[in-house]
C-alpha cells in the first residue's frame, strides 16, 4: 500500500508540474491557470471564496491574482445580485479573448492526451477519482 501511496503522490506533483508548464506556455502562473480553471467551471461568475475553495489556494492568493488581473482589465468586480455584501469576479471582453486562447491551448493537450488514453480509460480514472476523493474528504473531516 505505502508504494501505491507514494506513486499516486508522484503522479500528482508530475500533473502539478505538466500544468505549470501549460501555464509557463501561456505567460501565466500557475496560480493563475488554476484560477482560470476554476472560473471557467463557474462559468466564468464565481466569488473569492468559490476560487479559494476550488484551487486550494489562499484568500490573499487569489485576491492578489484578481487585483493584478482586474488592473490589467482582464477582470472586473461586480456586485453579487444573490448577495449584495458580496462580489463576484468576471471577465471582461478583453478578459473574455484572452481566457478563450489560455483554455483552448491546456484543453487541446487535455483532449489529444485523452483520446490517446482512450475515452473508456479516462472515465474509468474519473469515476476512481471521485470516489478517492470523496474517501480522502471523510478522513480529513475526522
Amino acid at each position: 500500500m505505502e508504494n501505491a501511496i507514494r506513486q499516486y503522490e508522484r503522479d500528482w506533483q508530475s500533473f502539478n508540474r505538466i500544468y505549470q508548464q501549460m501555464a509557463v506556455a501561456n505567460n501565466i502562473t500557475f496560480g493563475e491557470l488554476s484560477m482560470l480553471l476554476a472560473l471557467e467551471s463557474h462559468k466564468f461568475y464565481a466569488t473569492n471564496r468559490q476560487l479559494v475553495l476550488d484551487t486550494g489556494l489562499s484568500k490573499q492568493t487569489i485576491s492578489s491574482m484578481v487585483q493584478k488581473l482586474t488592473q490589467q482589465e482582464i477582470m472586473s468586480l461586480k456586485t453579487n445580485t444573490a448577495d449584495k455584501r458580496s462580489r463576484v469576479i468576471a471577465l471582461t471582453p478583453a478578459g473574455q479573448k484572452w481566457a478563450e486562447k489560455i483554455l483552448q491551448a491546456v484543453h487541446t493537450i487535455e483532449e489529444l492526451a485523452m483520446e490517446q488514453v482512450g475515452i473508456a480509460k479516462f472515465k474509468q480514472l474519473n469515476k476512481i477519482n471521485a470516489e478517492l476523493i470523496g474517501k480522502m474528504e471523510e478522513q480529513v473531516k475526522k
